[in-house]
């Protein structure tokens, strides 16, 4: 169900730098949505046009049937989580989470009854006296999520909430997000540049690249199917040949197709029957396998096998590509 959409959105700065063009993008009631790209792509600040925290030069925002596009933040009755958190340091959680629902004149029972309730779905129920500088990386993002689920949002705006928490954190904190997220049923829009991170919490994912959408679909639509070699190599594609060289491996090509791609851990090595062969020129150790830098005849490939024993650097390996895993670009 269309919730939201932002139709033909453009804004510049001076206006002689493009921040975003043409830009169009449904969100979908009830979905987890994540804006995905590199830095300086434009996805925090298509987040901040959501918000309200910044007017688009063109185009329109619709939300729940209304056009938004100049209503004040203050109107939008979105919850937003930034990457600082943001919190008040002189407020303990209780009151951190309870500000906006002050500032929305709920009664005292109301906003004791609300508080507790969302930060036992939180796992903060036994923090609500602590100050921020007395919590943990982790804890302080659940206290500003919180807070921004408490007042009931139309909509929650995450921009890149875990990027300051360590690696192992970050894992068990877009679990949680997740899980809050369905146990609540919220709408949600999450920026991040971090793709792994992306992938395990989408509903649907918006790759976006010099202030467009280059594609929209599922996690699994885009990590298997990208539509164009700059959204192939975010998402984990590092083999990049053309059709006459795949001619040349035995590969069949499409009609239209202008390059073909092909993940590291998706080529075998081999000993006979290969596409084409090589010499190893790096290895590298990753704990669950070995990643070699390969010299082919249509240049250097990247190859992951757990395979034993390890190849040594300076031998020859022939490599199979897996023609399931093999992707054909059309642009």
């Amino acid at each position: 169900m269309n919730y939201g959409m932002l139709s033909d959105i453009e804004l510049s700065y001076d206006r002689k730098t493009t921040i975003l063009k043409n830009l169009n993008l449904e969100i979908q009631k009830g979905e987890l949505l994540s804006l995905l790209g590199p830095s300086g792509c434009g996805k925090t600040t298509t987040l901040r046009i959501i918000a309200g925290l910044i007017e688009p030069d063109k185009g329109r925002f619709i939300f729940d049937g209304n056009d938004i596009t100049r209503l004040p933040v203050h109107k939008r009755d979105f919850g937003f989580v930034f990457q600082s958190y943001a919190l008040f340091p002189h407020m303990n959680v209780y009151e951190n989470i309870s500000f906006g629902l002050k500032m929305k004149n709920f009664s005292k029972p109301d906003i004791d009854k609300k508080v507790k309730n969302i930060a036992e779905i939180c796992d903060i129920g036994e923090y609500l006296q602590r100050f921020p500088k007395q919590l943990s990386g982790g804890q302080r993002q659940r206290v500003a999520l919180a807070r921004a689920l408490v007042i009931e949002p139309k909509l929650l705006l995450l921009d890149e909430p875990l990027s300051n928490l360590d690696a192992q954190l970050r894992v068990q904190m877009r679990t949680s997000i997740k899980r809050i997220q369905r146990k609540l049923g919220i709408t949600t829009v999450f920026v991040t540049h971090d793709q792994e991170e992306c992938f395990s919490i989408s509903d649907r994912v918006a790759v976006m690249d010099k202030g467009v959408i280059v594609q929209c679909g599922t996690p699994e639509e885009i990590y298997s199917r990208p539509v164009n070699a700059m959204v192939a190599r975010f998402v984990g594609f590092k083999n990049f040949f053309t059709p006459a060289n795949a001619v040349k491996m035995g590969i069949q090509i499409p009609a239209g197709c202008t390059q073909i791609c092909i993940r590291p851990p998706d080529i075998e090595l081999c000993t006979q029957g290969s596409n084409i062969t090589g010499t190893v020129e790096v290895r590298t150790y990753l704990g669950t396998g070995y990643q070699y830098e390969i010299n082919t005849g249509i240049g250097t490939l990247s190859v992951s096998s757990s395979a034993e024993p390890p190849l040594e650097q300076g031998s020859t390996a022939g490599l199979v590509f897996k023609p399931a895993k093999i992707v054909f670009l059309d642009r």
